[in-house]
């Protein structure tokens, strides 16, 4: 496993790091309903050397690795309590740091809420999180982080980011919120240290309201960036799914995939084998990161009033959860083994997120789901609750 690429100066802030400020509160990880318009066809607006350059050798003057040690094993990420941690299959915290909420709450003084991505990315090595508005930090087990990059963020400009599989590469999304009733996006791509070979591959404007969307960077797939098509602002206490995926080059941002929900919800978070579209009755589409559909597959789901649904890493099982809100019913999940195979339903909490093929992450507990029983039989799970609730950030290793 390739070591991350960062500057040999980091190594010597380890032994000294551990006193970041605490966090004061949490984001809400929710997502919008899925409806939104989708975005602009992208356009180039880096110089073409720059382009060329991050396109051809995108590794060719990154740093050479420090002695950090990657990260090994699989892992829920939850921000509980102030901390982002690390949650092993077992429930028990690999590892923790302190994090930081940012400055931006609203799109505007109407007090609309700014929909805000994620603040953590995992590569296949390492985790990252941004700190604040503008500080990207990495995680260093158990307890402790260092510095990494910066992106731009104060009180009307919030980032966000994913890092590439291999440490190299930050690709981040800045949404300024400044003007009275547009949006301003952007989306560069650079070197994770020092922010070299810089290209700013996509710009646009969106209306303030309810077709304003924005873009959220939530992986990256063999080169190439993995994009959430969200509500960029809503009056709603929560929302439901994306409204789509975009698959896009990372040097020019030319769409190579489009994912729409059509009459269905789209998985939240990505799978390394795509995502799913659930609609009635848990009848559900998935798609691979060509955009191409895999299969069709009817789970038995009638009578379980489902507001999300996740392919597992590998893609061979499926969870539906009722996630709490205002109206809504009480937590539960719904694991399906597409063999078909094993299924079962959990009461009382509801999985946002596969840690493996045979573990999913709820905000407030991890659920083991016996996924390899053969045959298509109930099967019994087991619930280990965590020591308090949390939002789910996703999972380790994030490469897709």
């Amino acid at each position: 496993m390739r070591l991350v690429a960062v500057v040999a100066a980091m190594a010597s802030l380890v032994a000294a790091c551990g006193s970041s400020t605490p966090v004061a509160s949490h984001r809400t990880n929710s997502s919008p309903t899925a409806g939104g318009t989708p975005v602009a066809t992208a356009s180039a607006s880096a110089s073409a050397s720059a382009s060329a350059s991050a396109a051809s050798t995108p590794t060719a003057s990154a740093p050479s690795p420090s002695p950090l040690t990657p990260l090994t094993g699989q892992y829920g990420l939850l921000i509980s309590g102030g901390q982002l941690e690390l949650i092993k299959s077992d429930g028990s915290i690999y590892a923790s740091t302190p994090i930081t909420d940012p400055s931006v709450r609203f799109c505007s003084s109407n007090q609309d809420g700014a929909m805000l991505a994620p603040p953590v990315s995992a590569s296949n090595d390492q985790v990252y999180f941004r700190n604040g508005d503008a500080q990207i930090q990495m995680v260093v087990p158990s307890a402790s982080a260092v510095n990494v990059t910066t992106v731009p963020g104060s009180s009307t400009v919030a980032s966000f980011f994913s890092v590439s599989p291999d440490d190299r590469r930050i690709a981040v999304l800045v949404e300024d919120l400044s003007a009275a009733t547009t949006i301003s996006l952007r989306l560069y791509v650079e070197d994770l240290i020092g922010h070299g070979h810089h290209a700013d591959i996509f710009s646009t404007v969106q209306p303030k309201g309810k077709t304003g969307t924005t873009l959220w960077p939530m992986g990256w797939h063999q080169g190439a960036l993995v994009l959430a098509v969200v509500t960029a602002c809503t009056f709603e206490p929560a929302g439901l799914a994306p409204a789509g995926w975009h698959v896009s080059n990372a040097s020019n941002a030319v769409r190579i995939a489009t994912i729409a929900a059509n009459n269905c919800v789209l998985s939240f978070f990505p799978s390394p084998a795509g995502v799913g579209c659930s609609g009635s009755g848990g009848v559900t589409t998935t798609y691979g990161w060509d955009g191409k559909v895999i299969a069709v597959t009817g789970p038995q789901v009638s009578g379980f009033d489902f507001a999300a649904s996740e392919l597992s890493p590998a893609g061979n099982s499926i969870l539906f959860s009722v996630r709490p809100g205002i109206g809504a019913p009480p937590p539960a999940t719904r694991f399906i083994q597409l063999g078909p195979g094993p299924y079962a339903t959990v009461q009382g909490h509801s999985a946002c997120l596969w840690i493996d093929e045979d573990h999913a992450l709820a905000p407030d507990a991890v659920i083991q789901f016996p996924a390899e029983t053969p045959g298509n039989v109930r099967v019994n799970t087991s619930v280990t609750a965590l020591p308090q609730g949390g939002v789910c950030e996703g999972r380790f290793p994030g490469g897709l």
